[in-house]
């Protein structure tokens, strides 16, 4: 059980570290204007009002990227062969999905987004959910 926590922690941190690559990495085609960071939440709010469409559905992207790389990495960690035979394993990629969609929630609370914006919280999921299956060794 142990294991199987420890890997779903190293899935979601490594998740979370692709996701804010996919953010940056969006930022080469929808560059943030002149003063406004990451960092700086009243800024990002105001941005946010007026934010391309491309510019916001790369922000799901990149959101449903997190929840898929971290499922991906705590499956691969969970195919190691003595730990092979845990059933806990079977479910981390549902409790990684619940992570990423929590954190997304608190994101939506957090800064101001489109209202149509909420539709993020559908994707991780299922990105947790392909990133296991993609992995998964059949037995």
């Amino acid at each position: 059980m142990l294991r199987a926590i420890t890997t779903t922690i190293i899935g979601v941190i490594l998740g979370m570290m692709g996701m804010m690559a996919m953010h940056y990495l969006s930022m080469v085609f929808y560059p943030l204007p002149e003063g406004v960071t990451m960092e700086d939440a009243e800024a990002l709010n105001k941005y946010m009002a007026i934010a391309p469409l491309g510019a916001m559905l790369l922000v799901i992207i990149s959101h449903a990227m997190g929840s898929f790389i971290g499922a991906v990495v705590a499956t691969l960690l969970s195919q190691i062969s003595k730990w092979k035979n845990s059933t806990a394993f079977k479910y981390q990629w549902l409790v990684i999905g619940l992570i990423f969609t929590y954190a997304g929630w608190m994101n939506l609370q957090e800064l101001t987004h489109p209202d149509w914006f909420k539709i993020d919280l559908l994707f991780y999921l299922p990105a947790a959910y392909l990133g296991y299956k993609l992995v998964a060794k059949r037995n």
